[in-house]
């Protein structure tokens, strides 16, 4: 079982920086990826290859890699719609590094997808959203496929240990 989350962790890395090393990457993320798959076998599914899965890049700016772990990229052979929330997207988890290479995990949601921007002077996470996290506070009257949809940033927030959504007006609208 531990070669199988290992192999999954390798071949579903999708980075901001270099891949990292198997043996590097902190037991807490093993330990979801591991829970991920017992979710897969238990739906009567097969985890197979994700390699849009786990992203990595240092979102904290300590220096250490931190990891995106998008449920939209998780593919779980024969219960493919038991892993994800359909129309309301997918979760999603991120892990901050900590010290000796810990890591925590800071912040959960659904949405349709998450990428790393390296364009800029540092990593930045852009989780894909919809609706209401867009400007559009009358979500929940209108037809789904009348909804705006939008990538919008993440910001570490050190005092709280967590990402907060950036200002809307960071957001790059659809």
């Amino acid at each position: 079982m531990r070669w199988i989350i290992l192999f999954l962790v390798a071949a579903s890395c999708s980075t901001a920086s270099a891949a990292p090393q198997i043996n590097a990457v902190p037991s807490e993320v093993r330990k979801h990826l591991a829970s991920l798959n017992a979710e897969c076998r238990g739906y009567g599914g097969q985890p197979g290859k994700s390699p849009e899965l786990i992203k990595v890049g240092d979102l904290t700016g300590d220096g250490a890699l931190d990891y995106v772990i998008d449920l939209n990229g998780y593919n779980c052979d024969g219960a493919a719609s038991a892993m994800a929330a359909g129309q309301s997207g997918a979760g999603v988890a991120i892990f901050a590094s900590g010290p000796a290479g810990t890591a925590t995990k800071v912040y959960e949601d659904t949405v349709y997808g998450a990428a790393i921007d390296t364009k800029g002077p540092k990593p930045r996470l852009y989780l894909d959203l919809g609706g209401v996290p867009c400007g559009q506070k009358n979500a929940a009257k209108i037809a789904f496929s009348n909804w705006k949809f939008c990538s919008r940033p993440v910001d570490w927030n050190p005092a709280k240990r967590t990402f907060d959504l950036a200002p809307l007006a960071q957001a790059r609208m659809f």
